[in-house]
């Protein structure tokens, strides 16, 4: 199965290391990405990355409950940790739908229960279903960044950068696809919307978080605008109501 994607905000480094320590333990396999203060992971943060946030709440500079609320905000709504050594924003948890508060000294038990139910989380997500070498195959639908026709092949490109390589029509795994975010703005491209960047009018093309442009026929530069804008004005009014 894949991995995992965590990302750990902890502004001390002797306690940053040790979770990466107990990370490395962990039962189910995970790919760990650190960052020491929120400034610096609301910096580098893209949409999609992360299947779970273990951020530290007492930090300098924003707090860990300042800096969830900020990609609340933004409509990311992933399972979110709290580490403390208290428990006195335990309704700022509840109404950022933290996942769990994990009291310091963080243990391995603790990290394992929190992985796990991340993994459920991730597991029980809407999915694409493919076949690929005679097996059927889940690519959950949040971790498609975009997809691409060549030819007989279907390229799915996931949101770390793997490409999965399956003989299907975009046009089929278009209309599994209908109302999950997804534009299909030229005959052998498909994007997520969540993973677009913005829109270039000269190049018509989406431009999306990793650089890549994806074209844009100029009969739909209209309606490709247009969904980008609901897209992103359903996901302002979602992150709003998590707050």
């Amino acid at each position: 199965m894949e991995p995992l994607y965590v990302a750990v905000c902890e502004d001390d480094a002797p306690e940053r290391e040790s979770l990466l320590a107990l990370l490395a333990g962990c039962a189910v396999s995970c790919e760990v990405s650190a960052f020491p203060s929120g400034e610096a992971l609301l910096a580098a943060w893209r949409p999609g990355t992360f299947d779970l946030l273990l951020m530290d709440i007492y930090m300098d500079g924003i707090t860990g409950v300042e800096t969830v609320r900020r990609l609340r905000e933004r409509g990311e709504d992933l399972p979110v940790a709290f580490i403390t050594g208290s428990t006195d924003h335990a309704l700022d948890g509840y109404r950022l739908s933290a996942l769990k508060y994990i009291e310091k000294p963080v243990r391995q038990r603790d990290l394992d229960e929190i992985l796990e139910l991340a993994r459920l989380k991730k597991a029980s997500a809407p999915a694409l279903t493919v076949q690929r070498k005679g097996v059927s195959e889940s690519v959950p639908i949040s971790g498609i960044a975009y997809m691409e026709q060549q030819g007989h092949v279907l390229l799915i490109h996931t949101k770390n950068g793997g490409v999965i390589s399956v003989y299907e029509k975009l046009s089929d795994a278009a209309a599994r696809l209908s109302g999950a975010g997804f534009f299909q703005s030229h005959k052998s491209f498909i994007a997520n919307l969540a993973f677009v960047d913005h829109i270039d009018s000269e190049l018509r093309c989406f431009v999306m978080h990793d650089g890549k442009n994806i074209p844009i026929r100029r009969e739909l530069m209209g309606r490709a605008r247009l969904a980008w804008e609901n897209f992103l004005f359903a996901e302002t009014r979602r992150g709003s109501r998590q707050i």
